[in-house]
Formats: structure tokens, sequence, C-alpha cells
């Protein structure tokens, strides 16, 4: 039950915030700012002339899609057309952007899409300066402050200027953001929630604590749910592409190395962040590991440093045994993508084929949103599969040509069904009700009167959702329960109170998180009655130590159903 002393606690602090917030409802996708992940639909890719890659990953760049490439002037441009001609590289694919260029890695200080309020994609363009090796994986408390820590080398401030240059040339707006935010060490799922190491809050530490830069940040990204692994190198640039990569909103790829490494309990740290986090759909994380041995000495195949570019996912190798398993893993992770490995002497494991490319969004792509049907969907009844689409080239829908195609499996055909338009580029259809222990196959599909067409996933019909329908009666077990959470006031300085309801009695539990997802306080637990209930956090810890400030998860388990808000402490 509730705890009394808890409540009372919190009943005695100074509430300066008398009239509750609005409740933490999943909500359709915010208009903007929107920072896009890497699998939606791309022009091409940026990279940098003079390569950083080998021959075989520029072809395969340029075989579909735009290859834009920065070159240093006119003879510098010479020369690549020579050197891409006479390694076969499609040239009809290939823009170049002259621009004075100092290092390779495109990826950390490359342009970052970001569709503005308006639906306009621009480039936010943070600070860069190249890269602090600092101490990690345990061996430091807390992220310095005060001083900037350790860099390698000078002459980033050609790359810094770049993004503005990219924007020029593309004709897109350019949205400088006063932060640090390497691209390297940030992930995001295109809706809201981006993942980075504590090395990102570190960097930024010498210029702004951590709520200036997550109040920056979404002023210029839209990301508002911004979580923090932690940093897992012993010694190094602590980028979260080596050692985690978001494959769509609730996948995540995380490496796996040898339990005699010692970077092992790191590893497993970042692992069981993800497993304790829930995604943009509040449902957890599905975590696929990836085996990462060592090449040389202690450092490991960077498996996780690979690229999505459109329906390819292009895979660093490091000529080991391994390399066959780790593009089956991602095969399995990603049906229908096409994955490809490309074998170099000179990928490493802190830098790799990710680090020296950025994806070039196609500003008016037809974006397609959809929360996966999960197993156990109830028997004998209709199943609702819902859709967000937005076509973002302003030319209308094509009327019938969103559908979802489904069949079970094991059957050849796809049988087809009508999206129907539910407003604000919302749109529903019913699957037939399913017989128990069924499992069905089926995709989503949407065209633009622009000529742009998308499936979801990406790669259907090669690749596709299933589910599987709850074994047992025909009746359909009871809907789960439908939850208000709020937490008021927001922020608070200590105290706040947890406030929730409960249509039925419900074995529940109230915890507070921190932005890595660890526990960080049990508010209430056991069966607790139907009707409104409050608990109360006092802004401490499990062992009543007070906790920090920042941005905890409020996270409200109700039976089946659950519930997450955020809350903002402020001492």
């Amino acid at each position: 039950m509730v705890s009394n002393v808890r409540r009372r606690r919190a009943l005695a602090c100074l509430l300066f915030v008398v009239t509750l917030g609005s409740l933490c409802f999943a909500s359709p996708p915010s208009p903007g700012p929107r920072l896009v992940a890497e699998w939606e639909p791309a022009l091409g890719t940026l990279i940098r002339w003079p390569l950083g890659l080998p021959f075989a990953v520029v072809r395969e760049l340029a075989r579909d899609d735009r290859l834009y490439t920065l070159v240093a002037g006119p003879s510098a441009e010479q020369q690549a057309r020579n050197a891409f001609a006479a390694e076969d590289v499609n040239l009809a694919n290939v823009v170049f952007i002259h621009a004075s260029i100092y290092s390779m890695w495109t990826r950390d200080w490359g342009p970052q899409a970001v569709y503005d309020t308006a639906g306009v994609l621009g480039y936010a363009d943070p600070w860069f300066d190249g890269y602090p090796w600092v101490p990690g994986c345990f061996l430091v408390a807390s992220p310095p402050g005060g001083s900037l820590p350790e860099r390698s080398g000078r002459g980033y401030e050609q790359d810094d200027a770049l993004p503005a240059v990219v924007a020029q040339f593309l004709g897109v707006p350019h949205h400088p953001l006063a932060a640090y935010l390497t691209g390297g060490n940030i992930m995001t799922d295109g809706q809201g929630v981006a993942w980075s190491t504590e090395q990102m809050v570190a960097e930024n530490a010498a210029s702004m604590n951590i709520d200036v830069f997550r109040q920056r940040v979404q002023a210029a990204t839209g990301i508002h749910d911004y979580r923090f692994v932690i940093s897992p190198e012993i010694h190094g640039i602590q980028h979260i592409d080596c050692y985690a990569k978001l494959l769509d909103e609730e996948t995540v790829l995380v490496k796996e190395v040898p339990a005699w490494h010692p970077e092992h309990a790191c590893c497993e740290a970042v692992a069981a962040a993800f497993a304790a986090s829930l995604t943009c759909y509040e449902r957890p994380y599905r975590v696929v590991r990836i085996w990462c041995p060592p090449y040389a000495g202690d450092a490991v195949a960077a498996y996780t440093n690979s690229l999505i570019l459109n329906r390819k996912v292009l895979v660093p190798l490091f000529n080991l045994a391994s390399d066959a398993v780790a593009l089956q893993t991602y095969r399995d992770a990603m049906p229908g993508y096409d994955v490809l490995g490309f074998a170099w002497g000179a990928w490493y494991s802190y830098d790799a084929l990710h680090c020296r490319t950025m994806g070039i969004f196609d500003p008016s792509m037809l974006r397609m949103l959809h929360a996966r049907l999960a197993d156990d969907a109830s028997a004998g009844e209709q199943l609702r599969v819902a859709a967000w689409i937005d076509a973002r080239s302003g030319a209308g829908l094509v009327p019938g040509a969103q559908t979802v195609r489904w069949r079970p499996t094991g059957d050849a055909a796809w049988q087809e069904l009508p999206l129907a338009a539910a407003g604000d580029d919302s749109f529903v259809a019913w699957l037939p009700p399913q017989a128990p222990g069924a499992t069905v196959e089926y995709y989503l599909t949407a065209a633009d009167q622009d000529g742009r067409s998308e499936t979801l996933p990406r790669t259907a019909p090669d690749g596709w959702y299933t589910f599987t329908v709850a074994n047992g009666a025909v009746a359909a077990p009871p809907a789960p329960l439908r939850l208000s959470l709020q937490a008021w006031p927001n922020p608070c300085n200590p105290c706040a109170e947890v406030v929730f309801d409960l249509p039925q009695p419900a074995e529940t539990a109230v915890t507070v998180h921190d932005a890595r997802g660890r526990l960080v306080a049990r508010l209430a637990q056991g069966l607790l009655p139907a009707g409104r209930q409050v608990a109360a956090w006092d802004g401490n810890g499990l062992r009543g130590e007070p906790v920090p400030s920042g941005v905890y998860l409020v996270r409200l388990r109700a039976g089946a159903a659950q519930r997450t808000c955020k809350l903002v402490l402020a001492r």
C-alpha cells in the first residue's frame, strides 16, 4: 500500500503548484522540432575527400543513392572524379560540395537533420571542437565540471563551419545550437527520445549544467526524453555508436564482449539500461546482443558502428570468423534489409563506418509511424491497426494507396484492407478475428502524389511484422487498464505527489527511475483498490539519501498496463 509516512512527508513540503498538470498519456507525434532517425527516407550520404573509407563502401553508397562528397576545391574535385571513375563509382550519383575540411568524421561534425515547427527540414549545427579522450567504465564517479577534458589535435574549426556550408548548398535552413552534440554520441528514435553516453554531459559541463543542456537541445531538436548510459570505454572518446545502435523505435543492438574484457561489465550495464527502459510506445526495448570479439589486444570489433541507408545496412567487418555471425545478427534483427559487410584494415574499435558517413535526408519524405501489434493479441476480436502517415512533399496522399496487407503465417498470398483516415494524419484498419494461437504477418503501405511510396517496415514485402494471437478461449481477455498518471509540482524541490487513477483493483507498483533507467525509489507496491491514489516522493533514493537535481521518470505499472511520466527535480 502507499506509505502514509511518505504521504505525510510530501504534504509537509511547500507545494507551490496547486493545480494538476496534463496527464502522461501517449500522444501523436508533435509537429516539431524533430530530430530525424537514421532509418528514415534519405537522399544519400555525406562523406569527405580524401577518403576515410574503402572504395567498396563508396561504390555501394553511390550505387542507388546520392553521394555528397566534400572536396577542398576544383583540383580536389578532379582528383576525386578520376579516382571514382577508376574504381567504378557511379559518378552520375555523386554531388561535389566545395569547402575547407579538416577531418573525415562527417558523422560527428556533420549537419543533423531537424524538422522545425512548420514541418520544414533544416540542419541543427552544434559546436564541434574535436575529441576529448577521457576515462570511463566506472573509473569516474561523475562527469567533470569546470574545465574542458583532454582533446586530441586542432584544426576542427574548419569542420565546425561545415554544417552551414552544407545547408547553404542544399538550400535548407541552418539552425545554430550552442552546445556540443557530437553525432557519433547521439542516437534518436525520431520521436523525441535520444540516447548518449554520460560523456555528452561531461563535454558540455564547462559551459552549462545538464538542465541547460537539455533545454537547448530540446528547443533545437525536439528531444524531450534524453537518456544517458555509462561511458563504456576504459579510456577513449566514449561514443555510443561503438556500443549500441537503434535499429528502429523499439529495437536496439548492443555490443557483447568476452567476460575477461575490461569493458565487459560496462557493456552489460549499457544493455541493462536499455532493458530497463521503455520505448516511445511505452513498451520494453527489444535488446539484441551482437558478439564483438577482439581483433588486436583489447580492441574489439565495432560491429554496431554501421550505417542504415534506406533499405540497406552497411556493416564494418574485421577479417574475423565472427564477421559472418555479425552479419547474420543484423539479418535476423532487420528482416528484409540488404545487409552488406565491408572488411577493411583501417576500421577501429572506436571509429568505423558509421563515424565516417552522415545521412542526407529527404526534406519531402513520406513518413509513416506504427506501433506494431504485440504478441498475445486477443483471440476472437477484430484487431486495430493504427498508423500515422505524413507526406512532407505537401502533395497529399494517393487515395486508396494507404493499406494494411496481412496473411496467416504459411500463406503465400497477402490479403489487403484499406487504412481509413481518422483525422490529423491518422489512419486505422481492423484485421478480422484470428484463431487462438495463430501467427499473423502484416505490413503497411502508403504513397503520395509526388511519386513517393513507402512501407512499414521499410523493407516490405521482403520484411514484415509478426504477432501471435493468445491461446485459450476465443473470448477476449479483459482490456488493459486505462491509466492516468501525474506528478506535481513539476519541477519539484524536493517533494512531489504522484497521483494516479485505477479503474479497478490491481497489483500496482509506482517507481522512480533516473535518465539511465536505474531504479531510484519505490513509492507504492501491492494490491491497490480502485479509485484515485496518491503516492509521495521526498526526493530521496532507496537508502534515504538525497538524489541530485535532474530529470526522472515516474513509472506506474498496474496489472499488464503501464504509464510513464517525466518529473524534474530542481533542488
